[in-house]
């Protein structure tokens, strides 16, 4: 099937040209809405009580109905679009993320349901966010700096954010629980990923990356300016074209006291860019004889040698840094944990590391303030021998009862109190392969959870005094196809989370960022975006839930 996708948004189209293109999709069937098996449009607008027409799907089953005559402004304009484009950048990411060369695994929702579903245009708001209670991705509009709407769901950059939303919330549900301000930013980095890395499987936005053949990529460019068009207009500023910024040189001292989870998420979004400048510059040297380019003669084979270049790190960065997921715990996912989970992960697939590649990791972690101690192989050692008496890895990640009896077996070996009562969320497996055609071990994965009682005692907690609540623990295992243990994760429930909860909780509370839901779901349900986070009050217990968004406003600050 050939549709037509907007590579960046509006803005861009307008200042470079950068207007739909045709792009295929491997999709098996597609129907009206556009619906698939794993994606469907619901274009409702909440505001307006109103259904817009859904896109009709050629009977050849090669497009929809009146978009391929469009072009330039009026295909901008046009709801039909508004509604492929959106649908297109989820599938094809979608695509991308199961694919062998990445998780090699299909992507559940969180919300328990088949489709995720996407909402073009939700309202009127400055926002765009992913809702689990609805299962949807939610997209706005509002009025741009010219007077003209500003359409969330055209900006390629914010759909794939908010996808990354909803993909990790799929994989790890436990990190939209309320735990720690990085564990919100790490949220916010993942969406950031997801938007960075599908901008750079777009030719055209290669090539305007590498226009004038760059011998390293330049701090500010079409990929780490992220969601140009919303920035501008947010910001009131034509020349601030930009939500967030990959190119900063955010670090973990410079956030000591911040609890806003978009400003911790720009330490690992420009760890991200980091290793992607890094892996462009190598591939360059690589093509060329170590020499990058010197000699290389005219403007169009320096640019075309630079395109390469820049695919081929782009794909190295996503795979090292979004399949390391695998390797992160369940539950309250610490910058320190996650470094290690990726070097870890890479360690696995390439023992040998000719590339230098998680030297050079280190170095990025170390820039940024991200603790990371050297990996203790005697105890890795030790519990490999520990386990040597266990039964074959089919039989105990053949399903998650299976999983918790070889776990309650274990507790003492990985820190699990004895009273703790376990949940077995996910046990999966995983078949991995890189372009080249090497097979990495193949993956059997055990996560489970469990949770302690924090009181919110005192008067900074608000309505929320007196109740309890959860401090999420819990651990991931991985072991190879043959049940060789490879790496485990463990979140405990110390003294220092149990300090760091109630601080953040009372933050929140402090901010006005936390609502009482009433109950009330489903789409267009009222209320469900007006706070960053949810509170669930059933008795003394509390449940804090994130709304995960791409910018939230506060009451009383003049946006919903």
């Amino acid at each position: 099937m050939q549709v037509k996708i907007l590579p960046k948004d509006p803005l861009v189209a307008r200042e470079q040209g950068l207007w739909p293109l045709e792009t295929p999709l491997s999709i098996a069937t597609a129907h009206d809405g556009p619906t698939s098996a794993r994606v469907a449009v619901i274009d409702y607008n909440a505001d307006l009580d109103t259904r817009f027409a859904s896109a009709k799907a050629l009977k050849n089953g090669k497009g929809f109905h009146g978009i391929a005559r469009l072009r330039h402004n009026r295909i901008l304009d046009d709801f039909n679009f508004h509604q492929v484009n959106a649908w297109a950048i989820v599938e094809q990411i979608l695509t991308k993320m199961e694919g062998e060369y990445a998780l090699a695994r299909p992507i559940p929702w969180a919300s328990g349901l088949g489709r995720l579903l996407i909402l073009p245009h939700a309202g009127y708001q400055e926002n765009a966010f992913y809702d689990r209670g609805t299962g949807a991705l939610h997209f706005f509009y509002f009025e741009g700096l010219d007077g003209k709407p500003v359409y969330t769901c055209l900006s390629h950059d914010i759909v794939a954010h908010e996808l990354g939303h909803a993909i990790l919330d799929g994989l790890k549900p436990g990190y939209n629980e309320i735990c720690s301000p990085e564990t919100a930013g790490f949220h916010e980095y993942f969406g950031d990923a997801v938007a960075m890395m599908s901008s750079l499987d777009i030719d055209e936005i290669a090539r305007i990356v590498t226009r004038g053949a760059p011998a390293r990529l330049s701090a500010r460019n079409l990929v780490s300016a992220i969601a140009s068009e919303f920035g501008a207009a947010i910001h009131r500023l034509p020349d601030e074209a930009y939500l967030r910024g990959a190119w900063n040189n955010r670090k973990m001292g410079d956030l000591r006291g911040t609890f806003e989870e978009h400003d911790w998420s720009e330490i690992l979004t420009g760890a991200y860019y980091d290793l992607l400048e890094y892996l462009y510059r190598h591939q360059l040297e690589s093509r060329d004889d170590r020499r990058g380019l010197e000699g290389v003669r005219g403007v169009g084979e320096r640019q075309r040698r630079c395109i390469q270049a820049l695919f081929g790190a782009a794909n190295k960065t996503s795979n090292i840094m979004l399949r390391a997921i695998d390797y992160c715990p369940p539950v309250d996912v610490r910058y320190e944990e996650y470094a290690r989970a990726v070097i870890r992960a890479d360690e696995v697939a390439y023992p040998t590391d000719p590339l230098g590649i998680r030297a050079q990791l280190r170095r990025i972690f170390r820039r940024r303030q991200i603790g990371l101690t050297n990996e203790n192989t005697g105890a890795r050692d030790q519990t490999i021998y520990e386990l040597r008496a266990t039964a074959d890895i089919d039989a105990i990640t053949a399903t998650p009862a299976d999983a918790y009896r070889f776990l309650d077996q274990y507790r003492a070996l990985f820190g699990i109190p004895a009273d703790a009562n376990l949940r077995v969320p996910s046990v999966y497996r995983t078949n991995k392969r890189a372009k080249s055609g090497y097979r990495p071990p193949k993956e059997r994965v055990i996560e489970f959870t469990w949770s302690d009682d924090v009181r919110l005692e005192g008067r900074r907690f608000g309505a929320l005094a007196g109740g309890f609540l959860p401090l999420y623990c819990g651990g991931t295992l991985v072991f190879d196809g043959n049940g060789n243990f490879l790496h485990s994760s463990l979140v405990l429930p110390t003294p220092q989370r149990r300090r760091a909860l109630l601080a953040y909780v009372a933050f929140l509370v402090r901010d006005g960022r936390i609502g009482v839901v009433d109950g009330a779901r489903g789409i267009g349900a009222p209320g469900i975006d007006s706070f960053p986070v949810r509170a669930i009050l059933e008795g003394n217990r509390v449940r804090l839930e994130r709304n995960a968004a791409m910018r939230h406003g506060r009451p009383g600050d003049g946006h919903p």
